[in-house]
């Protein structure tokens, strides 16, 4: 069965994973502008950047993945930086995802550090489960972001 490449409202969903574009979009130069994502696609090849790392980030570091299936390339180049507090974009698929589908790993750069991402909708800081400790889901109904107070029905999960 070939690889299905569509476009969804977003970016691309590449054999039923999702490669999304994302940034902030407001209209002044705030930290989330320097954070953003983007897909593009260019016949058999596919691309994915993100850009995690801001002006006020200084543990920064690169991870990404090339990929292939059925003559389909996908490339994914990331930007990080572990003292991130909040991010425009979409986080890529986790490697593993792609493998359980059949992808082959031809080139690996780095490592994602960041398991399970949620973000506040209204100012864009991170609620990362593996430094929070807690799973998101497992929170209070109550809970409020500790940044700007949004419900935690304001967060949506962006890795």
């Amino acid at each position: 069965m070939a690889v299905e490449i569509k476009k969804i409202p977003g970016g691309l969903e590449v054999d039923g994973l999702q490669l999304l574009h994302g940034k902030c979009g407001c209209t002044s130069l705030a930290l989330c502008c320097y954070s953003w994502s983007k897909v593009k696609q260019r016949g058999d090849q596919v691309v994915m950047e993100a850009r995690m790392a801001a002006p006020g980030t200084t543990d920064n570091f690169e991870w990404g993945y090339v990929i292939s299936k059925d003559g389909i390339t996908v490339t994914v180049s990331v930007e990080d930086a572990r003292d991130k507090q909040i991010f425009s974009g979409y986080f890529p698929p986790a490697l593993g995802e792609w493998e359980q589908r059949g992808w082959e790993v031809v080139e690996k750069t780095g490592e994602r550090e960041d398991d399970v991402v949620w973000r506040c909708a209204m100012c864009k800081w991170l609620f990362r489960e593996n430094q929070e400790g807690t799973p998101f889901a497992d929170l209070p109904d109550e809970w409020h972001c500790p940044v700007c107070g949004a419900g935690k029905y304001e967060f949506e999960q962006v890795g």
